[in-house]
């Protein structure tokens, strides 16, 4: 069996029938545990794009395994070249090489064109098809007047189905479509230098698949490449599908994605218009009721399939006659393995897959090399045709995948097969979206090791973090990997800040000093006599000389005015709050605050110890207000913090990434004054200034209020939780169904929940996709340096 295809211009291929196909990449889409509404969007999108063209098509969904060099993945990470950024780049390449793979797709579609009225063009191309006839060669469609139209018809197509698509292929994509049919199994050669057109002579031919031998066997393919390697190829084709696809829940091409091993498919498509349609139905229909007329006649009850094939007949002519075309579909699926009995275990399993869920599939005996080429872009189908709707072919979710994170980046874990990266800053800069995160989950699910892993990273892409740590000390552990600037801001702690100096700009300044006094001396709504007096001691003291800004200063303005005014419910008010900053002073822990120095040097990794700080122990008494004088000290300290945060946000240029941590993150966000500075990084700082805060909290329903949170933050990533409204808090800011049915495609994500074990987490990245992943630190030093469970090592449930 000759090669199908004879030449190529840019991303157009002709076959030897004289047909040209544009090659396009397919987007894959965000689908997975999503709402049902969504999901069925994803479907009805693709769809519509079927409904728009005419002809022959093909869908192919090809597994690239990856391999990278170590200078490649630190350049499209953006890392900075250091010896531990080395040692990084290394693991990973070391992990990636041994089997990690993605998902490429594309669509292929036929181009209808004609000679239209220049007799010229057609007289030429009669005499080419009768030379090419007589040589039996099919040279003459290679005219350039044909190829033009092809051009220009490919140009008009693109045009209509641009918003369905990723692009046009390159030659780098035709290449991978060629080579991968011949090597399925470990990483591909070199892409050969690209070109915009040629013929596909022998030698090209033989350069694009390595000169690779096959050798066909009734059952399978055995190929040779250069270097002497053989893998094996099988096949398996539908000869029958199930009749009715629901529109979500049975999307038995995305399914592959899932599969533990490699599984190329070939979905080859011819639509036709209604009108064109309409006729042959109604002609089928009648030959059909011809034949229960006879079987009628003859005493014999018609078969059930006539009788459903009539009916649905009908059905299907209303449907022409409302403008919907009629399709058809063939379908291939390609598993290979390096031995002979694995591949076949593999098929095996997989037809056992798809059979105990009501589909036909089979190995095909004899058809091997017509099916390897139903796989090359342009080629000719190798399965039986079954026609259907279009929304059949787009129910089978080829536009599905379970691919998430960044599209580049650094290697954070796995999502199947599929590697998962993140890249600081990438969903600002690329996507024009808010960089924040939100991390949750119970203890011992992975948590805590995520968070030190992306900071690890974030550093060797040249970041500065920093880092709010209400904890045990916890981020201590990253003094082993790179300096830090600890500011130890808990009880005998030695560093002191100045309230009225955080800011360089005064007006800001003057705002946290009224912010971090509301919370310390208790102003309440009701109590107007003390608003008044706070607000004009502080705008006093904004006022006064920078050396002066302090809050001695403001004490001793609170004794003046109590002693000075000449109201008698402002003395009082002056005299309680100079009583209360009194006794802060004199605290262990107030006296922090009573620093006079300015804003002090941002460093690249600055720690804020906040070890032995007594705060509110849970959401309950915080947004009830049942909290000790101590602990509401210690909430003005963490906001003091927090406002430490956001001037390092917008005081370092926006093309320089900030990573910063609020772990325990509840506490500040179910504080009013907190909230505004938490809202204010994500809102702003997360998009416009390179910022990436990291919401860290254990019980997602401590945080008082989501809207904020589900609107602007776009990277959420949820570890293990048992409780109920837990996990029902976890899926609202997911964006994840609570409802999804676990009988289709995966389980629902409700009830994965409570048996996710350490390491794997319900993620959803930047562009809205959801997915499990299991978090994989590289090097493999990380994992212990960052395991907060002493002498416990996390291994990969595979």
């Amino acid at each position: 069996m000759k090669f199908p295809l004879i030449a190529f211009k840019n991303n157009i291929v002709f076959n030897d029938k004289g047909e040209a196909f544009a090659i396009y990449r397919l987007r894959s889409r965000p689908y997975n545990h999503l709402l049902k509404s969504e999901r069925e969007m994803v479907i009805r999108q693709f769809e519509q794009l079927l409904w728009g063209v005419e002809g022959k098509g093909q869908i192919l969904l090809l597994c690239e395994e990856m391999h990278t060099k170590e200078e490649d993945y630190l350049a499209e990470a953006d890392a900075v070249l250091t010896e531990e950024s080395s040692r990084h780049a290394a693991a990973v390449r070391h992990v990636l090489s041994a089997g990690a793979r993605n998902r490429r797709r594309y669509l292929i579609l036929q181009l209808n064109f004609t000679m239209g009225d220049d007799w010229r063009a057609l007289l030429r191309e009669f005499r080419d098809v009768t030379i090419g006839t007589f040589l039996g060669s099919p040279k003459w469609f290679l005219n350039n007047q044909r190829v033009k139209e092809a051009v220009e018809a490919e140009d008009e197509l693109y045009k209509r189905i641009l918003h369905s698509i990723e692009g046009r292929a390159e030659f780098s994509d035709l290449d991978f479509i060629i080579r991968r049919n011949t090597k399925r199994v470990g990483i591909l050669p070199q892409p050969l230098p690209t070109r915009d057109g040629g013929k596909f002579t022998p030698a090209i031919i033989s350069a694009f698949s390595d000169g690779c031998l096959i050798h066909e066997h009734p059952l399978h393919l055995s190929l040779i490449n250069g270097a002497d390697e053989t893998h094996y190829q099988t096949f398996i084709t539908f000869p029958d599908l199930p009749k009715v696809l629901p529109e979500t829940g049975a999307e038995w091409l995305a399914s592959l994605d899932a599969s533990e091993f490699a599984v190329d498919a070939a979905v080859h498509f011819k639509i036709t218009k209604p009108y064109k349609a309409k006729k042959k139905a109604g002609e089928r229909r009648k030959y059909l009721r011809g034949q229960i007329k006879e079987s009628s006649k003859g005493d014999d009850d018609p078969s059930t399939d006539e009788e459903y094939a009539y009916i649905e007949g009908r059905h299907l002519e209303g449907k022409l006659s409302g403008g919907q075309p009629l399709a058809a579909m063939s379908t291939v699926l390609a598993v290979a393995d390096n031995e002979l009995k694995s591949m076949r275990a593999a098929a095996k399993r997989l037809i056992e897959r798809y059979s105990a869920s009501g589909y036909r599939a089979v190995r095909p005996a004899g058809d091997q090399i017509k099916c390897l080429y139903s796989f090359i872009a342009g080629g000719y189908p190798a399965a039986q045709s079954i026609e259907c709707d279009p929304g059949y072919i787009a129910a089978a979710g080829p536009t599905i995948s379970l691919e998430i994170g960044d599209n580049k980046g650094f290697f954070i874990g796995w999502s199947g097969a599929s590697p998962v990266f993140w890249k600081p800053g990438y969903a600002a800069r690329e996507l024009s979206r808010s960089n924040a995160m939100f991390i949750s989950g119970a203890l011992g699910g992975g948590k805590s090791l995520t968070v030190k892993y992306l900071l690890y990273l974030a550093y060797l892409a040249g970041a500065y973090l920093f880092i709010i740590d209400p904890k045990n000390n916890e981020y201590a552990v990253l003094e082993e990997l790179f300096p830090i600037k600890k500011i130890d801001l808990c009880p005998g702690g030695s560093a002191q800040v100045n309230p009225f100096m955080l800011s360089k700009d005064p007006r800001q300044a003057k705002s946290i000093a009224l912010d971090y006094l509301a919370i310390a001396l208790n102003l309440q709504d009701d109590n107007d006599a003390r608003r008044v007096v706070v607000a004009q001691v502080v705008e006093r003291v904004g006022n006064m000389p920078p050396e002066k800004r302090n809050m001695h200063s403001c004490l001793e303005e609170l004794h003046r005015m109590a002693s000075e005014s000449i109201y008698k419910g402002i003395q009082h008010e002056a005299g309680q709050c100079a009583l209360l900053l009194e006794s802060i002073k004199n605290s262990s822990l107030g006296h922090l605050v009573f620093g006079t120095g300015g804003v002090e040097e941002i460093a690249r990794v600055t720690v804020v110890n906040l070890q032995g700080l007594s705060l509110p122990r849970t959401a309950a008494n915080l947004n009830s207000g049942r909290i000790t004088e101590s602990e509401r000290q210690g909430l003005a300290l963490l906001f003091l913090a927090a406002t430490m945060a956001r001037e390092v946000a917008y005081s370092l240029p926006q093309d320089v990434v900030k990573c910063e941590v609020f772990d325990e993150a509840w506490m500040l966000l179910n504080i009013s004054e907190g909230r505004r500075v938490v809202d204010e990084l994500i809102r702003m700082a997360a998009r416009t200034f390179g910022t990436i805060p990291i919401l860290i909290t254990q019980n997602t329903t401590d945080i008082s209020d989501l809207q904020t949170l589900k609107n602007n933050i776009n990277y959420v990533i949820c570890f293990r939780a048992q409780d109920k409204t837990e996990i029902n808090t976890n899926l609202e800011l997911l964006g994840a169904d609570p409802e999804e049915d676990s009988e289709g495609y995966g389980k629902g994500v409700a009830s994965i929940f409570p048996s996710l074990k350490t390491g794997w987490c319900i993620m959803r990245d930047a562009y809205g996709r959801i997915g499990q992943v299991y978090i994989d630190p590289r090097p493999d030093y990380l994992l212990e340096l960052f395991d907060t469970t002493p002498g416990k090592r996390v291994v990969r449930n595979v």
